[in-house]
C-alpha cells in the first residue's frame, strides 16, 4: 500500500512537472509585482527624480558610511591628526594602518571606497539608460546624474590611479568582469560629463530652497577646474573656476568658524554639500541603527567616530561638544603653522587647547599620558556640536552636512592655476588676500615668484580637516610643484607624534585596488608596490 501510494505521488509530480515544461515562456517573465521595471519607471519626471535622488543618497552614504570614506582615507595618510581610539592596536586599527602607512590591498578603506564609489555610477548609470530626457525637468536631471557620476569617478581616479573600469552603461551579467580603461580615458569621460553637465545645470540660486541640495552650474564648473587642475591643464582649470568666480553666485561666509555650522548649510560659501538629518530619533536595539554592510543612515556618522573619546572627556557639554571615539586628534604641526602665521582666527575656529577647553569647564577622566593619540588639542571644526543633532542619541543623530565644495578653495584653487600656468599673479594675488581678509591677516607679502609657496601654506591653513591636504601633497609631488623628497619629509614629521609611522613611501600616492575586486576579475592589475 505504502508503495502504491508512493508511486501515484511520483506520477503526480512528473505530471506536475511536464505541465510546467509545457508552459509559455509567459511563465518565466511574470511583470514585476509591487515595483516597476527601469524601463518604465524614468518616463515620468517624479521617476526620474527619484532615481537621481538615489544618486545623491549613495554619495552621501559613501562619505558618512561607517567609518571607511574617502575624507577619512585622506585624512589619515596626512599630517593633520592621530588615529587615535581607545588604546594602540584597539577598536581603530583600521585607521592606524593607515596613519602608519601599515595597510595591504586587503584594507577595509579600500574596499568600501570602490564599492561606494561604483555603486553611485552605477545608479546613475541605470537612470541615465532608461530616462527620456524629453521635458525640462529630465533635461535637468539627466545634467545632475552626469555632475555625480563625475564626481564619484573623479574621487576613483585620484584614490586608485587609471587602471580602473570605465563604465558608463548599466551592466548585464556577464559583463561584470571589466577591463581597465585606457590610459586618459576616465578623465576624458568625467571631463565629457561635466562639460555636458555644466549646459543644463541651474545656477544655484535659480534652486528653492528645499531643493539646494541638487548639483547646480557653479559646481560642475568648479569641479570640472579641478579636474583640470589635477592633469596640470592650467589655463583650462583658471577658466573653470573664473566662470565661477565671475557668476556672482558665491562668496566667502563672514565668520571663519560658521563655515562647517548648521546655519551657513547652503550658505554663500557653499556650491555642493552632502545632506543629513538630526530629526530621524535613531536609537540603538533592534529595528534600531543600522550598522551592518548594507546600512544606510541619514545621520552624519562620523561625527560619533571624532569626537574626543567618551572614556577620557566628561563635561563636554561646556564648549558645547559630545564625546564620541577618540578618533582624528589634531597634531602639533598644524597649531604651529597657525602660530607661525599669527593667524588666530583660523586657528581658534579649527582647534581649542588643552589650557582653553579645561578653562571652559571640559576634565579629564583618567591621566592625559593614558588617551591614546591626544596631543593637547581637541577639534572644534568638524566637531560633534549639541545643538546639531537629535534625540534620543545625540551620537547617533547628527545632522551636520559635509561641504564637498566650498569658495574659500575654488578660490586657492584659481590662484593656483593662474600661478601654474603662467598667467595673470595680480589675479591670483587678490584671490590669496581675498581668503586672507575674510580672517583679518594682511595682505601676502610673498613676492611673484613665490606666490605657489603661499598658496600651499595658505590651502593648508585654510581647508584644515576638510579632506585636501593629502592629495594636494600628492598632486603638488606630481606636478613636481614640490619634490618627492619634500613629500616624504612632510609626512614623516609627525612620527614623533605617530611613533610607529613608517616612513612614506611613494606607493602610497595611489590607494591599492581592493584584493576582492582583483580575485574576481583577473582583467584587473593592482597598483605598483601593492
Amino acid at each position: 500500500m505504502k508503495k502504491s501510494n508512493y508511486i501515484k505521488c511520483m506520477l503526480l509530480a512528473v505530471l506536475a512537472i511536464g505541465i510546467v515544461i509545457s508552459c509559455s515562456d509567459d511563465f518565466y517573465t511574470n511583470e514585476i509585482r509591487g515595483g516597476e521595471s527601469p524601463e518604465t519607471y524614468f518616463q515620468t519626471d517624479e521617476g526620474a527624480f527619484q532615481g537621481v535622488l538615489a544618486g545623491y543618497m549613495t554619495l552621501g552614504t559613501t562619505y558618512s558610511n561607517l567609518w571607511y570614506t574617502p575624507w577619512t582615507y585622506r585624512i589619515m595618510m596626512g599630517d593633520e591628526v592621530t588615529a587615535g581610539g581607545d588604546v594602540r592596536g584597539g577598536d581603530k586599527l583600521y585607521y592606524e594602518r593607515l596613519t602608519e602607512y601599515n595597510f595591504d590591498s586587503n584594507n577595509a578603506h579600500s574596499r568600501r571606497m570602490f564599492d561606494g564609489l561604483y555603486q553611485g555610477i552605477g545608479r546613475v548609470n541605470v537612470l541615465l539608460d532608461n530616462m527620456p530626457a524629453d521635458s525640462p525637468e529630465r533635461t535637468r536631471i539627466a545634467a545632475e546624474a552626469k555632475f555625480l557620476r563625475a564626481f564619484n569617478y573623479f574621487d576613483l581616479v585620484t584614490l586608485f590611479g587609471e587602471s580602473i573600469p570605465l563604465v558608463i552603461t548599466e551592466l548585464a551579467s556577464d559583463e561584470f568582469q571589466q577591463l581597465p580603461a585606457e590610459v586618459g580615458a576616465v578623465w576624458a569621460q568625467i571631463e565629457k560629463d561635466l562639460t555636458e553637465a555644466i549646459l543644463d545645470l541651474p545656477l544655484k540660486s535659480e534652486y528653492s530652497q528645499a531643493n539646494k541640495f541638487r548639483a547646480n552650474k557653479g559646481a560642475a564648473q568648479a569641479l570640472l577646474g579641478k579636474v583640470h587642475l589635477y592633469q596640470q591643464e592650467y589655463d583650462e582649470a583658471a577658466t573653470q573656476f573664473e566662470a565661477v568666480i565671475n557668476s556672482g553666485e558665491f562668496g566667502l561666509a563672514v565668520d571663519y568658524d560658521r563655515i562647517w555650522r548648521k546655519d551657513q548649510e547652503f550658505g554663500t560659501e557653499s556650491l555642493f554639500e552632502t545632506s543629513y538629518t538630526e530629526t530621524k530619533g535613531n536609537n540603538v536595539g533592534p529595528g534600531g541603527y543600522n550598522w551592518g554592510e548594507a546600512k544606510f543612515n541619514t545621520d552624519n556618522v562620523l561625527m560619533l567616530q571624532f569626537g574626543p573619546r567618551i572614556e577620557y572627556f566628561t563635561t563636554m557639554e561646556t564648549i558645547g561638544q559630545e564625546p564620541g571615539f577618540g578618533c582624528g586628534y589634531p597634531l602639533p604641526g598644524l597649531y604651529n603653522a597657525y602660530l607661525a602665521e599669527g593667524d588666530q582666527v583660523r586657528r581658534e575656529g579649527t582647534m581649542i587647547t588643552e589650557t582653553e577647553f579645561l578653562a571652559a569647564g571640559v576634565t579629564f577622566k583618567v591621566p592625559v599620558s593614558e588617551i591614546y593619540g591626544y596631543n593637547g588639542f581637541i577639534r572644534k571644526k568638524l566637531a560633534q556640536y549639541l545643538d546639531e543633532a537629535g534625540e534620543p542619541i545625540v551620537t547617533l543623530n547628527n545632522g551636520t552636512n559635509w561641504r564637498l565644495i566650498r569658495f574659500g578653495d575654488v578660490l586657492l584653487m584659481a590662484a593656483e592655476a593662474h600661478v601654474l600656468s603662467g598667467g595673470d599673479l595680480g589675479k591670483a594675488r587678490q584671490y590669496i588676500n581675498q581668503v586672507r581678509s575674510r580672517v583679518q591677516l594682511a595682505d601676502t607679502p610673498a613676492a611673484d615668484g613665490d606666490l605657489m609657496d603661499a598658496i600651499i601654506k595658505e590651502r593648508r591653513l585654510e581647508l584644515s580637516y576638510e579632506g585636501f591636504r593629502f592629495p594636494d601633497l600628492i598632486r603638488w609631488s606630481n606636478a613636481g610643484v614640490i619634490s618627492d623628497a619634500d613629500l616624504a619629509n612632510i609626512l614623516n614629521a609627525p612620527q614623533s607624534q605617530i611613533p610607529d609611522r613608517n616612513d612614506f613611501n611613494s606607493k602610497f600616492k595611489l590607494a591599492p585596488i581592493p584584493q576582492i575586486e582583483i580575485n574576481t576579475n583577473p582583467n584587473i592589475k593592482q597598483n605598483p608596490g601593492f
